[in-house]
């Protein structure tokens, strides 16, 4: 289950309950939710959220547009707009509050999955340089506002997200890392960890089996591709255990 804690503002219930639904099939946890632009303020300041969903067009004295001037003025918490409008203007008067991402409602579930995955990836890290730290046979990855912990050998894989992140899977966490999966293996430094393809490493103590013909490998319901240049490296390793 993610840790990630998304706070959502939206006053049409019918996309209030998409929306949720999409948080949760996400893996996301929803931490707070507001229909109202004046109370929501205090409110997502309380949840403490890693990121906020948010309507543009709401009721109360501000609107989403000010409200996330608020926030940013505030916390600086990343920002997901979320609207029926698409006209240029709407567009352009979001954008100057500097939002993550602009979806279009009914929010899907990976759009809004990529969306917030941005928003966790681009979000500045406030007088830490790094946001990997490692501790003994642990390392601390930063998620929001937290450095989570992570024990190194219950990392089941490691997968590229984009040209300069990571994300590290456990069974019970998906953090991701302003790392490349290179740079992740280098400052990780354990012998677990075997590249399989260009996108993924494993631990390889947490194999179950591989499937030869279709060359994947099992991790719990998760398949891993192994490709060509990492299959004798691969095997390499395994023989080790």
């Amino acid at each position: 289950m993610s840790e990630i804690r998304v706070f959502l503002v939206e006053d049409e219930l019918l996309h209030a309950e998409n929306t949720k639904l999409s948080i949760e099939e996400a893996g996301f946890l929803l931490a707070g939710e507001c229909d109202h632009a004046d109370k929501a303020f205090d409110e997502i300041l309380s949840a403490k959220p890693d990121v906020v969903l948010m309507d543009i067009s709401l009721p109360g004295k501000h609107n989403g547009i000010t409200l996330a001037k608020a926030l940013k003025a505030e916390v600086n918490l990343p920002v997901i707009f979320t609207t029926t409008f698409k006209d240029d203007e709407t567009i352009k008067e979001a954008a100057a509050t500097s939002p993550v991402s602009y979806l279009i409602k009914p929010v899907s579930t990976d759009n809004l999955k990529a969306a917030v995955t941005l928003a966790l990836a681009t979000k500045p890290l406030e007088n830490i340089t790094d946001d990997v730290k490692l501790e003994d046979d642990a390392v601390f990855i930063r998620s929001g506002n937290n450095l989570q912990k992570i024990q190194i050998a219950d990392i089941v894989w490691i997968e590229a997200a984009g040209d300069n992140y990571c994300k590290l899977v456990t069974p019970n966490h998906q953090l991701v890392s302003r790392h490349t999966l290179k740079a992740m293996l280098a400052k990780l430094d354990s012998d677990a960890f075997v590249q399989t393809h260009r996108a993924y490493a494993v631990n390889r103590h947490k194999i179950e089996s591989i499937h030869e013909k279709e060359q994947v490998i099992v991790m719990g319901e998760k398949e891993i591709p192994i490709g060509r240049t990492f299959k004798e490296r691969l095997y390499e390793q395994l023989r080790r255990l």
